[in-house]
């Protein structure tokens, strides 16, 4: 039954995929950008489910499960961070890659700075760091279907990875962003739906009753800094400030570029502010620090206590032990939507990257659309393989991917971007000296961890590289008078123009 299931939404995702193939233009703008084209509604769907992920239905919850509340400030930082980015930057980006036909941030960024070096090296650390990121993906559904049916994780990730391939190659951004709106209203309906099923059937007296469990099981875990200690005042500070990195995640950055115009800009902060920082991120903050740990602590419970990677899959270990196994399955494919929701769109990005900043930018600057969407397509595949790998290794719990492999190299490249959209003294050597000093401190820092002072990885990574560029933009000449023309006269005329 449930691979029947398993087979029929993969035939499904496919055949929009198909469909999505043959309404799309044949133009690297529309394969790569959805011709710039998309709405507010879209719109919504699309950037709030390129980061509500697997992560958001296995890890963020396993977090607050091992370490009490506190892992919730990271949350608030980066609803925080989007709306920095819809409210600051974005708007100014849209606009000057829309009136340059610029097809990557990256590419803007290096234009702002006119240094292809600096193109070559944010490309690489992106790359770098939104790989791993989308074998977290890949991995949360290995991970879930050897919960419920005992498959090996592998199948899991090859059958994501499949998927991934054919909505990309085929598809592109348009139907990218098309399926975050189907899939992440599947993931939604799931996400809730699980948490109200397993309140009325195992705790029917709510999160008020979950609360009594713990205060008489495992008072530590109600309130910060948890049974371990982890979430301390000055630690909750760094961790918000970690959220608010999150205006600088790549798939995150690109979706601006999607917009069809400049009022989306105006909707987007409160949409992040109301939807999805008040309601949406709520459902796995009360399964997290609530429900899933009463349940576990209760007497006579058949899902103990777990710890370490065991807790990665906690969600679904109850709902599979509780709930129908119909019921279950259907659990199943909302974290597979979760998966495809944000993956498609990393992938999309991480493939433009490669395509157009790198064999484009670096090695084939004349080529054609043709030769661009083929590029990007075989990028696809690359870089789903390598994904697998990593997945396959699973080297560490799956929150680590974002929070300590992800973010801190998306960071790296914060500074320089900020910089060129905000600040008119902002410098290539600036630029340049920020984000290699920055890189090289954090490769450092992995090799040998006392290097990072015991502080998350992007702390002072991104304090090295913020101040090398500022000082070094202060002392070297200004960028030339094209690019202030570029980058902010005709960025403000064209903004202050009426829609």
């Amino acid at each position: 039954m449930i691979t029947f299931v398993l087979a029929f939404f993969g035939i499904a995702v496919l055949l929009l995929a198909v469909y999505g193939y043959k309404v799309s233009a044949k133009t690297a703008e529309d394969y790569m950008l959805a011709g710039r084209g998309i709405g507010i509604a879209v719109m919504f769907f699309f950037a709030l489910f390129a980061i509500s992920s697997v992560w958001t239905f296995y890890a963020y919850p396993s977090i607050l499960y091992r370490h009490g509340p506190g892992f919730v400030y990271f949350i608030w930082g980066c609803v925080a961070g989007f709306v920095i980015l819809y409210m600051f930057i974005g708007p100014r980006l849209w606009a000057v890659c829309r009136l340059n036909r610029f097809l990557s941030p990256i590419e803007a960024v290096a234009a702002r700075y006119e240094s292809p070096k600096l193109r070559l090296i944010i490309s690489a650390v992106l790359l770098g760091s939104i790989i791993p990121y989308i074998a977290d993906q890949s991995l949360g559904v290995g991970l879930g279907l050897e919960a419920l049916l005992g498959f090996p994780p592998f199948v899991g990730i090859l059958y994501i990875s499949v998927l991934l391939i054919f909505i990309v190659m085929l598809g592109g951004m348009r139907v990218t962003a098309w399926v975050n709106v189907l899939l992440g209203i599947l993931y939604t309906v799931t996400f809730l739906g699980s948490l109200l099923f397993v309140m009325k059937t195992v705790l029917p007296g709510g999160p008020s009753q979950a609360v009594a469990i713990l205060q008489e099981n495992a008072p530590e875990l109600l309130t910060t800094p948890g049974p371990e200690g982890l979430f301390a005042p000055g630690v909750t500070s760094i961790v918000f400030l970690v959220g608010i990195l999150a205006f600088s995640w790549p798939h995150v950055v690109i979706s601006t570029m999607t917009a069809q115009d400049k009022t989306i800009f105006k909707w987007m902060p409160i949409l992040a502010l109301i939807v999805a920082g008040m309601f949406f991120y709520t459902v796995p903050f009360i399964w997290g620090s609530l429900i899933a740990p009463a349940i576990s602590h209760m007497p006579g419970s058949l899902v103990p206590p777990v710890s370490g990677k065991d807790a990665d899959i906690i969600i679904q270990m109850i709902v599979s032990t509780y709930l129908p196994p119909w019921f279950s399955a259907f659990v199943l494919m909302g974290v597979i939507a979760a998966a495809i929701s944000t993956a498609a769109v990393q992938l999309m990005t991480a493939s433009i990257i490669v395509a157009r900043d790198i064999i484009h930018g670096v090695f084939v600057p004349n080529s054609s659309d043709e030769f661009l969407i083929r590029t990007t397509k075989l990028a696809v595949i690359v870089i789903v393989l390598f994904s697998m790998l990593i997945a396959y290794w699973y080297p560490v719990e799956l929150a680590q991917y974002l929070l300590g492999i992800a973010i801190p190299g998306f960071a790296q490249w914060g500074p320089c971007m900020v910089g060129g959209i905000l600040w008119k003294r902002a410098t290539r050597q600036g630029a340049l000296a920020g984000i290699v000093a920055g890189t090289v401190y954090l490769i450092a820092g992995f090799i040998w961890r006392p290097l990072l002072l015991g502080l998350h990885p992007a702390i002072p990574t991104l304090l090295i590289n913020i101040v090398l560029f500022v000082a070094i933009s202060f002392f070297t000449d200004p960028p030339s008078e094209i690019v202030k023309r570029v980058f902010f006269d005709e960025v403000e005329d064209f903004l202050s123009k009426k829609a």
